[in-house]
């Protein structure tokens, strides 16, 4: 079971995202969509999700209902926007919030402190 959903509707951005992890030894399903990212995350059980905040719907609202379903989940959102997006990802349960564009090496730092 991988340890790591990646949530993100850019599929370019996804398939980065999916093979630097792969490449550190982390093993990532990726989403395109929230209802896709929480039949993952129902499925696969994972130790930490990374969404982008700008999903259609919202980011804020797939945060917000897997931390009230999972609590014990790490969850880092990409965020492209200013402070404000950033407060709401907090608010909503996000652990992290990293500004996008995100290199893939810190995305791959975040979550081997998340993991270890």
């Amino acid at each position: 079971m991988p340890p790591v959903v990646i949530v993100d509707s850019n599929r370019d951005g996804l398939e980065m995202y999916v093979t630097a992890l792969a490449l550190e030894g982390i093993e990532a399903a990726p989403a395109t969509s929230a209802n896709e990212a929480l039949d993952l995350i129902a499925k696969t059980q994972p130790r930490a999700i990374v969404t982008e905040l700008r999903l259609p719907g919202t980011g804020t609202d797939l945060i917000k209902r897997v931390r009230q379903e999972r609590p014990d989940v790490f969850i880092l959102g990409l965020s492209a926007a200013g402070p404000g997006e950033i407060k709401e990802a907090r608010d909503a349960g996000c652990n992290v919030v990293l500004p996008v564009p995100c290199l893939p090496d810190t995305l791959v730092q975040q979550l081997r402190r998340a993991l270890n």
